[in-house]
């Protein structure tokens, strides 16, 4: 086993940590790794790490002086799962050869007996690759997540009678995929990934499995779920940006209460892995975040008390920490970084925690004059800290470590923002209960009218909106129209109608009631900020078109936002990137209003459009389509294929296509090419759309770049060559789940580049960024 050893005199020059202090860290060039367990026998401690090439067994008995045992081979792939059950280790991957079984009795010799068992009974020989693993250590069975068998869903074995030799003993094949999982005492919590939802279900009778409740998580994306120890609170985590550490009431199976929730880094996009309960604290591993320590002895007010950074900088991604392990006698953490961030190596961390109690917070804010609940009132510790918003009853909970005197602001829209003084103490609650003044409110009026004249403008859109609020109206059929209740402040105006361009005043300023004049220029202009009536129609089964606010769920092949800088925050959508709701079964249209062309001489058609269709073998399957029509004659505009991630620019003359007349439609079609053997993700976008009379540059969604990957597929590495625009771009690598496998950035405009070293066999998208646009995105193979 070849590594380096780091000890703790080493400068962690990562974000700031807390309540956890760095032992030791061992790297392990030219190898990923995945999750850790640890075991503890005759005096000693051990933390085994889920190497890409094999179980690593490490003595950390004296957590400053780590002791390499041994490295047992296994199939050569990043993910590695491993649980313990008396002296056997079990480790499984999806690199296949069902579960390796390891006799760690002989410990600390590294002469430790292994054998894979692949299925026997009813799955003799039949089971191979597996995602994850959990034991029932009480009942004594083994359960296998996302396996080849039953479509993934959990395969279980009996221990007793000899936990190096399991016997198959059941399975539960219902509510799809399972991820990750808890069991204990025939009770099994399945992260159901893809479906949005955990299950409970009562495992006693293998052959027969009893459902007895559901529950979705916030992301609707579970990774992985950890019990309490008092079996009354379950705690799960959504593998997905922005995403959440969550607890549930669990103690009615049929009546699941959410608690609470919580971010290691909210604002960051930070992506939550896996979560162990131990005692009242949750140990929670966090991807680019490292990982945290959680005071969960208020299930209701979970407050983060303790965090270690293993990665520079923050935000979503799959670089990082992978798993934490907090089981051992001595307390001591052990975790993963799957690699170091010059990708050279992987590293495992040896900590020391230092479990402290938090400061809790609860009150009520109410009305002043009517005593009523405000709801989503910002509370925020001034000065840095904490940020939480009242319940539509008023309610509110919140805490943090740090104990002290500190000053506490209550802040709405319509309000008076209002601090008051407050104390916290560790270990105990401080209550605050308050109230808000409502501060007086205005009245907005005014005309939308064509441009130059004091004509009206018919089926206008007025908005007036700020970070915090915002209104909406639609003008009468004289062009006036009102808008109430606008409380004091600065504000921008947006005027717009199907036919016109937007019209927007900036930084305007709302102290008294006032009228305005809005003038609109004649034009075609649509950010999707008003509804002005594109339909959505044909007979695709889910990703019918709608207009909305991107819902993302984390995975690349969905755009995480609307065009940057346009105006407001919504698009039209397929599904709404809901995790289910792909175009799937046919197609999906989306028609624009009516067009009057007849005054234009050489309209161009412009917009940003998004698609991505991807089969399991990342295959691109569909494309999009756009056509323009006169009322008689239809043409193709533009087509593109579903093999890139990001927004891309539609700018295509009409006129030499066919007549320009007075009722025209644009029409975009996604067409999902049904194939039952290989599934795939089909999801579409359109935004920022216009009529021009002459081209513009297409700067603003940059795509003209050349990229050749050769040799492709490759055995070892391969290279890529490349112009670009501009210098400062980067090449990153994901596989087909959407981890982030190799970053490298490029040299120059125009240039060669090496990469693929460290992948292992599979499929991969190589996409060049540059300015945080994706220039090129190209399908690479690595084989044996």
């Amino acid at each position: 086993l070849i590594c380096t050893i780091w000890l703790s005199l080493a400068i962690n020059s990562f974000a700031q940590n807390a309540n956890i202090a760095l032992r030791s860290s061992v790297k392990f060039p030219g190898q990923t790794l995945a999750n850790v367990c640890g075991y503890a026998a005759n005096g000693r401690e051990y933390a085994l790490l889920g190497a890409s090439k094999g179980l690593i067994i490490l003595d950390v008995t004296n957590p400053d002086a780590p002791v390499n045992i041994v490295q047992i081979p296994g199939p050569d792939n990043l993910w590695k799962e491993i649980k313990v059950y008396k002296q056997y280790a079990y480790v499984t991957s999806e690199g296949g050869e069902g579960v390796q079984i390891v006799d760690m009795g002989n410990l600390p010799s590294a002469d430790l007996p292994f054998h894979h068992y692949k299925g026997n009974g009813a799955i003799s020989g039949q089971l191979n690759s597996i995602h994850a693993l959990h034991i029932d250590e009480t009942a004594g069975f083994l359960y296998l997540w996302g396996s080849n068998l039953f479509n993934g869903t959990a395969v279980v074995c009996d221990l007793n009678a000899d936990p190096y030799n399991p016997n198959f003993a059941g399975k539960f094949d219902k509510l799809g995929y399972i991820h990750d999982g808890y069991v204990d005492n025939d009770t099994m919590y399945a992260a159901h990934i893809y479906e949005g939802l955990f299950s409970i279900v009562n495992m006693a009778d293998k052959s027969n499995p009893v459902l007895l409740g559901t529950q979705e998580t916030p992301n609707k994306f579970p990774h992985n779920t950890w019990l309490s120890e008092d079996r009354k609170i379950l705690f799960t985590t959504d593998e997905v940006d922005n995403s959440f550490l969550t607890a549930y009431d669990i103690s009615n199976p049929s009546d699941i209460k959410f608690l609470d929730k919580i971010q290691s880094n909210p604002g960051s996009n930070s992506i939550v892995h896996n979560t162990h309960i131990r005692g009242n604290y949750a140990i929670t591993s966090w991807y680019q975040d490292g990982i945290t320590i959680v005071d969960a002895t208020q299930p209701d007010n979970l407050v983060q008390v303790g965090n270690y950074d293993t990665w520079p900088g923050s935000g979503g991604g799959f670089d990082g920490c992978w798993g934490v392990y907090p089981f051992l006698p001595s307390g001591t953490l052990i975790v993963s970084n799957i690699t170091t961030p010059d990708q050279g190596s992987s590293e495992a961390f040896i900590l020391t925690p230092a479990y402290k109690r938090a400061c809790y917070l609860t009150g009520k804010v109410s009305h002043s004059a009517t005593g009523n609940p405000i709801d989503n009132v910002q509370i925020r510790l001034v000065g840095g800290g904490f940020s939480e918003i009242s319940a539509l009853d008023g309610a509110f909970r919140a805490g943090q470590a740090q104990p002290g005197n500190f000053m506490l602001e209550f802040k709405k829209n319509g309000y008076a923002t209002k601090t008051v003084p407050i104390t916290l103490t560790t270990g105990q609650t401080t209550v605050i209960n308050t109230t808000l003044d409502a501060l007086s409110a205005h009245t907005i009026s005014g005309v939308v009218v064509k441009k130059g004249t004091t004509n009206p403008v018919l089926n206008a859109h007025v908005a007036i909106y700020n970070d915090d609020i915002a209104f909406e109206t639609a003008a009468s059929s004289n062009g006036q129209f009102t808008i109430p209740n606008v409380f004091a402040g600065k504000y921008k105006i947006v005027a717009g109608a199907w036919g016109y361009e937007y019209q927007v005043l900036d930084d305007q300023t709302i102290a008294a009631n006032q009228t305005v004049t809005i003038e609109l220029d004649k034009g075609y202009a649509d950010d999707f900020i008003f509804d002005y009536g594109w339909k959505g129609s044909g007979t695709a089964l889910t990703g019918v078109w709608e207009r909305g606010v991107p819902l993302t769920t984390g995975a690349l092949n969905v755009p995480k936002e609307d065009v940057p800088q346009d105006l407001g925050n919504q698009c039209m959508l397929t599904g709404n990137n809901s995790i289910n709701d792909q175009v799937e079964g046919g197609t999906t249209i989306l028609t624009s209003p009516l067009l009057n062309l007849r005054s234009y001489s050489d309209p161009y058609v412009q917009g940003a459009l998004w698609c991505v269709s991807v089969d399991v073998r990342g295959e691109f399957q569909d494309s999009i389509k756009v056509y323009i029509n006169n009322g008689s004659t239809e043409k193709l505009l533009a087509a593109f294929k579903g093999d890139q991630a990001g927004w891309r620019s539609l700018n295509h003359p009409i006129k030499s296509l066919l007549p320009l007349t007075s009722t025209m439609r644009l029409k975009i079609v996604c067409s999902d090419e049904p194939d039952i053997q290989l599934p795939d993700t089909y999801e579409a976008a359109f935004d920022q759309f216009k009529i021009v009379e002459a081209p513009l540059a297409t700067g603003d969604f940059p795509n003209e770049a050349i990229a050749k990957v050769q040799p492709n597929p490759f055995r070892h590495n391969t290279v890529l060559e490349y112009q670009l625009p501009d210098d400062g771009a980067t090449l990153q690598v994901f596989d087909i789940t959407g981890r982030l496998k190799e970053s490298v950035a490029l040299s120059g405009t125009s240039s060669l580049a090496t990469f693929g070293e460290t992948l292992t066999e599979g499929i991969y998208m190589a996409q060049i960024l540059l300015d945080g646009k994706i220039m090129r995105t190209v399908k690479v193979v690595k084989i044996e």
